[in-house]
């Protein structure tokens, strides 16, 4: 899973509608947790113009 790519001030809308604090939607949208509330995060992120950049290889 890669990481999603939002618009400048757009962590703080999602903080917002999830009433979460920005550890928790910043984890969930750079992929480091896979849970159900994450999974939100990114959808909602996504149909807000959010761009998720592919995951990249590391050796």
């Amino acid at each position: 899973m890669g990481k999603i790519l939002v618009a400048n001030g757009e962590k703080r809308k999602l903080m917002e509608i999830f009433n979460k604090s920005h550890v928790t939607v910043r984890r969930a949208l750079n992929g480091e947790t896979d849970t159900k509330l994450a999974r939100k995060i990114r959808k909602a992120a996504i149909e807000r113009g959010g761009v998720e950049q592919p995951q990249t290889k590391q050796s």
